[in-house]
């Protein structure tokens, strides 16, 4: 177990997370929801929470995290809960901070970055254009950037359907063409996220799916799972 000591061995966001985790496998809903929602969130905070705590900001400016929250999260740092590793599903996961610390001590990773293959934009739970993405990666010199936003099996993060797949390679393709006319040596590609049932299969069409670049799967969480029209691939 691990023990965490207010002013010396302060929580991590990492250690946060699995807290937030474990407390919503106990809670009822609507209060489950926020815990793991924040849970998720809590490893792409920029900040150390334990850090806002004591220099006595509201951690109510990290996403996912309201008054409720707030209060249970103080509790913790003050209270130094030991915290267990966490299961496999949730294991080997870095924080924001944590990679950010590691960049700082090797500089030249950041700068051997070639590209970035998980993209989400608007078309999904996204909040930037494919174009905006497609300038934000220009300007860091990436050589490539995959659009891989959510397929329609994932309701709840707007994943899009075929018809809006087909509308999305199409955007894609011009913001290619207009690229190359700049100059620009960016390319965007053709993908998504899909979602896969226990049994493999997928929840869009297989034909929709042939003229991507790169198709990455993810297992869909039981709840939504009745959500797929199982399509064998």
């Amino acid at each position: 177990m691990i023990k965490a000591q207010l002013n010396d061995d302060l929580l991590t966001n990492s250690q946060v997370s699995e807290l937030l985790a474990s407390a919503g496998e106990d809670a009822k809903p609507p209060l489950s929801k926020a815990y793991r929602r924040a849970s998720r969130k809590a490893l792409l905070w920029p900040e150390e929470v334990s850090s806002l705590y004591q220099a006595g900001r509201s951690l109510t400016e990290l996403p996912g995290v309201g008054p409720y929250l707030e209060k249970a999260i103080g509790k913790w740092i003050e209270s130094s809960p030991a915290v267990g590793s966490p299961p496999d599903v949730r294991e080997n996961f870095l924080t924001r901070t944590r990679v950010r610390a590691i960049l700082e001590k090797q500089p030249s990773w950041a700068s051997r970055t070639r590209g970035d293959l998980q993209m989400h934009t608007e078309w999904s739970d996204g909040s930037a254009s494919i174009q905006e993405m497609a300038e934000a990666a220009d300007a860091r010199g990436y050589e490539y950037i995959a659009i891989t936003d959510h397929s329609k099996g994932l309701k709840i993060a707007g994943g899009i359907n075929e018809e809006q797949l087909r509308q999305q390679t199409e955007e894609i393709a011009a913001i290619n063409e207009s690229l190359g006319a700049a100059g620009k040596t960016l390319r965007v590609l053709r993908s998504i996220e899909v979602n896969l049932n226990p049994a493999g299969q997928v929840d869009m069409e297989v034909s929709s799916l042939g003229e991507l670049d790169i198709v990455w799967a993810a297992f869909i969480p039981p709840c939504a799972r009745k959500m797929i029209r199982p399509t064998v691939m």
